[in-house]
């Protein structure tokens, strides 16, 4: 019984001439083209492959600010991330006022995008009017200006009627 490093050795062996075999046969066969071979220019250096960098997105800056929401997800109140203190006396303000659901919640922003701002109005400070309360003085605050141009310019006719 031969060793292990003995058969190892003949298998070795063996794969060789197969394949000192088939080179031959591809080499010099009868009919069989002769490989070409590539020439190489003397002093001729290989270009260098310059692999491209994929483009990354440049990294969106981002902030985190407090943000009151109610019950229904609308926004309460908007505050940078060093007013939390202020977001909290907001929030107890709010939920002492009304028996609406408000929470606290931190959300990231983009710098540099247009901030966001709250539209719905306060209705629980001392100092709301109803927009359409609003509407109405502005109506009434147009037409008595409306009323005294009139008057002026009534005036400015009689004077240039007298002379």
């Amino acid at each position: 019984m031969a060793s292990r490093l003995e058969m190892r050795k003949m298998a070795e062996a063996a794969e060789a001439r197969a394949s000192d075999m088939d080179s031959s046969d591809d080499d010099g066969g009868e009919g069989a083209e002769p490989k070409k071979r590539k020439r190489v220019v003397a002093g001729a250096a290989k270009k260098k492959v310059v692999k491209k960098k994929a483009r990354t997105k440049p990294v969106e800056r981002r902030r985190i600010v407090w943000v009151i929401f109610n019950s229904t997800q609308k926004e309460e109140g908007r505050f940078n991330y060093d007013q939390r203190q202020e977001a909290e006396e907001r929030l107890e303000v709010l939920r002492s006022k009304s028996k609406r659901l408000y929470w606290l919640q931190a959300v990231k922003e983009v710098l540099g995008a247009p901030p966001v701002s709250v539209a719905t109005p306060d209705v629980y400070e001392e100092a709301f009017v109803p927009e359409a309360a609003a509407e109405e003085e502005e109506a009434i605050d147009l037409e008595e200006e409306f009323e005294e141009e009139e008057e002026e310019e009534e005036e400015e006719e009689e004077e240039d009627d007298d002379e």
